[in-house]
């Protein structure tokens, strides 16, 4: 079968098509023939620069995280996928035994895969994968789609889900133009929440204003706190969503914060410490959560919220074998929401 291989870290030149022999559905496990791929910043890119802390390859490497394709093959053990089925992967692979596994905090998992990263990936025809991360999709969504939401979408219902959204309160999403913000913004309005986005890019602003969110705002605008404070009468959000978490956004995103509010960090990108304002944290009760990824039950709420008609912004697609471009697209920061490989 054919596949994108990487033989050493480096920049999107290091990418070489090859013929490599096909997978075998292991106990437990289904075999994907894949249709569309995900292009991620950190699961991607940065494992392919050696930038991913949890990057430990063995190459020949086969990157590809989260996909969406047609089962064709199931293992011994396997009850609850069967071929022909239209289905999305996670690429987050829990053991199922440790402590947070056990708790229903699989996000916490001690000794988790993440496929594409531990395990070869999907820039391939076919992938083995576990069942326990496959998910059928609904028939009417396209596999670009599926792709596009497979792993942001159940992060973002996790996310929700710990810092306990209800309806009708108030949410911010920094970044919202991002791949994983605008899944994080979409769920949040279908969940039922009034949405604030924000973006730094007057162009990503207007493609936000067009999708409909309650407010779209840019942080670094000087009366940036002011807006949130008129938009929630003086109230704050109940959570806030930054996945980014750089040093001259953060105190920003705490301030907009109100009484008894979650901020909530699903990234942390930019990998630098960022100043804390402990004295709001506690005269205002608020609460600080990191979420890594998505529980497995998490899986299950979100595709059946997306059963309700829930899409993402699919940008660009880039035939597998312009593999190299497509990284160079999102590395150059040129897309609104997801970038997806392509395989027929």
């Amino acid at each position: 079968m054919k596949a994108a291989l990487i033989h050493e870290f480096g920049s999107a030149d290091v990418f070489k098509i090859a013929d490599v022999p096909e997978p075998k559905a292991a106990p437990g496990e289904v075999l994907v023939r894949v249709r569309a791929v995900r292009v991620g910043g950190l699961l991607d890119i940065g494992t392919r620069a050696g930038r991913n802390p949890f990057a430990r390859l063995t190459f020949p490497h086969i990157l590809g995280a989260d996909f969406a394709g047609d089962l064709v093959e199931v293992g011994d053990g396997v009850t609850r996928v069967k071929p022909g089925d239209r289905v999305a992967v996670s690429p987050f692979v829990a053991c199922g035994q440790c402590p947070a596994c056990q708790a229903g905090r699989d996000y916490g998992c001690s000794s988790a895969q993440l496929i594409g990263v531990h395990r070869q990936g999907s820039y391939a025809e076919l992938t083995a994968v576990p069942e326990k991360v496959v998910r059928t999709i609904p028939p009417s969504l396209p596999y670009e789609q599926a792709a596009a939401l497979a792993l942001s979408g159940p992060v973002a219902f996790t996310q929700f889900s710990v810092a306990g959204l209800k309806s009708g309160d108030w949410v911010l999403v920094t970044a919202a133009a991002s791949g994983l913000g605008l899944v994080t913004a979409l769920v949040a309005k279908a969940l039922g929440a009034r949405v604030i986005a924000t973006s730094r890019k007057d162009w990503k602003r207007d493609m936000l204003q067009a999708r409909g969110f309650d407010a779209v705002l840019d942080t670094e605008d000087e009366a940036f706190g002011n807006q949130v404070g008129e938009l929630t009468q003086g109230q704050g959000v109940t959570i806030a969503v930054d996945n980014t978490s750089s040093a001259t956004m953060f105190p920003k995103v705490q301030g907009a914060l109100g009484r008894l509010g979650v901020l909530v960090s699903s990234g942390a990108q930019v990998a630098e410490p960022v100043p804390l304002d402990l004295r709001s944290l506690y005269l205002k009760s608020q609460s600080i959560l990191g979420i890594r990824t998505h529980t497995l039950a998490a899986l299950d709420g979100f595709w059946r919220l997306a059963e309700n008609g829930l899409e993402t912004l699919v940008d660009r697609t880039f035939p597998l074998d312009e593999v190299a471009d497509a990284h160079r697209y999102v590395e150059a920061e040129m897309n609104f929401g997801r970038v997806v490989l392509t395989i027929d």
